[in-house]
């Protein structure tokens, strides 16, 4: 029989319908989920962008750099969290964002490093 634990994902995660949860063994229901896990991971795999902040720059050279990161194949985002890959620093960074960054272990660049960086066709 099915636990109820297991009903309650199957419903929410799937479409089957109750009669076909209900049919469903224990062992069946789970590599249900396991597939649709692998999916999502390969899904997300697929889709997956390095981020990327930017500090010390003007509002309008800011927003130019922002176009060129989307262009390079990254995800501008504007504030450092632990998932952001790169930061780049202008001439008047924010000292905090570069601690942060450090913490995260993300790479800190200048304009002409962030300039050499491409992942449009392989990030």
């Amino acid at each position: 029989m099915i636990s109820p634990k297991l009903i309650q994902i199957l419903r929410s995660r799937t479409e089957l319908t109750d009669e076909e949860i209900i049919n469903t063994d224990e062992a069946e229901g789970w590599k249900i989920i396991r597939e649709l896990d692998e999916k999502k991971k390969a899904l997300q795999a697929e889709n997956y962008k390095p981020t990327i902040c930017f500090t010390g720059f003007g509002l309008k050279e800011k927003k130019d750099l922002e176009k060129q990161a989307i262009i390079k194949g990254m995800k501008p985002i504007s504030g450092v969290s632990s998932s952001l890959k790169y930061l780049v620093i202008g001439e008047t960074p924010g000292e905090s964002k570069i601690q942060k960054a450090k913490e995260a272990s993300s790479k800190i660049l200048d304009r002409n490093e962030f300039e050499k960086l491409d992942f449009s066709n392989n990030p």
